[in-house]
């Protein structure tokens, strides 16, 4: 998500004048920033959990691996 994004849903919310000044911006800014890293950090979680499936250890280790590097992917979405 980036500052337009946040403008065109602030717009969409009806937070914005017909000039497309929105009101508050900073805060929405910052709401918008503290609603994804929420979401990101959830999704990430939900990845390193995995299924609990027994598998074997090989295949354990590889789906581990896996699992990290989307997490860090998802987490990573915040680095601007």
């Amino acid at each position: 998500m980036n500052r337009e994004d946040i403008i065109r849903m602030a717009r969409e919310a009806g937070l914005a004048d017909s000039n497309g000044v929105v009101h508050a911006f900073y805060q929405l800014e910052r709401f918008a920033f503290l609603i994804a890293e929420h979401e990101r950090n959830a999704c990430s979680e939900l990845v390193l959990q995995g299924t609990g499936e027994p598998v074997q250890t090989k295949t354990l280790e590889i789906l581990r691996k896996e699992r990290e590097r989307i997490a860090a992917a998802i987490r990573a979405r915040g680095q601007l």
